[in-house]
């Protein structure tokens, strides 16, 4: 039987699994201070724990300036491949998020492994918590790369071996579309989880306003797999997406663009009116029941709430204005062709 393996975006106040493995590997194993170890920016990280047949076994943190550290692996998970595994899933977390440089302070024994990855190696040796590191920097590289000569060596042999069952995002609530008139205030994190667990209820229609201006929501593997979920389960529903403009980035990682490619007749995207005046608020309107709301686009707060038909029918009055009027935008057609 194949070991199941999942990474998972988690809260640093609640998963008591992230301490653990860190005091495991730096404080028990490498005998780094815990003065050292635990830092005031833990709070504002986006952490990762990797887990290994129901077993929290590694974990990495991501930090808002591309700062990716405190990258751990058990002792007994060692060896298996996980840590690579664990790298590349931050790293296309953070490509979704915007992050077009990624840094980390590698300690030397480490730099071939994060140079496999793409990273290069800047400035001289450091010494961090009495253990010597280099800085590491790894960059987009938006160059186009010369034609290579290729000679093809006959007939060969192709083995394809059988992929493990995909492991689909689940978020541990309790909370169902249509009950409960109470709001929910959330950071990112719940923002994140929300999205992704009201979006899998839904069952005939999902809003999105603004989505292009939280990027850092919607276009991350977690939410698009919660849309794929809803559509397979509910072949007649439908997505609509509404964006402010169409950034460049927006068809990279894991995005809306991509899910909408895979579902033409299922997922639609238009771009608001240029004209009309921008607003402030990005919103998910589910069914005529759920709502999930950034009153400020620039801040990573809002609400929720998993029945409020009311303040659901007076957004989705204004979204269907907006769509109403809205436009196909080229760059984005072409790429949905």
């Amino acid at each position: 039987m194949m070991a199941e393996t999942l990474v998972q975006v988690v809260a640093w106040a609640t998963c008591e699994a992230l301490r653990s493995i860190r005091h495991t590997v730096f404080i028990d194993e490498q005998n780094i201070a815990p003065e050292l170890e635990w830092d005031a920016d833990d709070a504002r990280a986006v952490h990762f724990l990797l887990v290994r047949t129901g077993e929290a076994a590694g974990t990495a943190r991501l930090l808002p300036d591309g700062h990716i550290g405190r990258v751990a692996i058990l002792r007994q998970y060692r060896g298996l491949g996980l840590g690579e595994l664990l790298m590349r899933e931050v790293m296309s977390h953070a490509r979704t998020l915007g992050h077009r440089r990624l840094l980390l302070s590698a300690q030397t024994y480490a730099l071939d492994f994060y140079r496999r990855l793409g990273y290069q190696a800047k400035g001289e040796e450091y010494l961090e918590a009495g253990i010597p590191h280099c800085a590491m920097v790894w960059e987009v590289d938006d160059a186009t790369l010369p034609p290579i000569d290729f000679a093809s060596p006959g007939r060969f042999a192709i083995h394809n071996p059988e992929e493990p069952p995909r492991q689909r995002f689940v978020a541990d609530l309790s909370h169902r579309l249509g009950e409960g008139r109470s709001i929910i205030e959330c950071d990112e994190y719940d923002l994140r989880v929300h999205a992704c667990h009201m979006t899998q209820q839904t069952r005939r229609n999902l809003a999105v306003h603004a989505a292009d201006q939280a990027g850092w929501l919607f276009s991350q593997r977690y939410f698009i797999d919660s849309c794929e979920q809803m559509v397979l389960a509910q072949p007649k529903s439908r997505i609509r997406v509404l964006l402010q403009d169409v950034p460049k980035d927006f068809a990279l990682g894991h995005s809306l663009a991509k899910f909408a490619q895979r579902f033409p007749s299922m997922c639609e995207i238009r771009r608001i009116h240029p004209h009309l005046p921008r607003e402030p608020q990005v919103y998910l309107l589910a069914d005529n029941q759920g709502i999930l709301m950034l009153p400020q686009r620039q801040t990573r707060k809002g609400f929720v709430r998993y029945q409020s038909p009311d303040q659901v029918r007076r957004w989705k009055g204004s979204f269907e204005e907006l769509w109403a009027s809205s436009q196909s935008d080229p760059a984005l057609r072409r790429f949905l062709l």
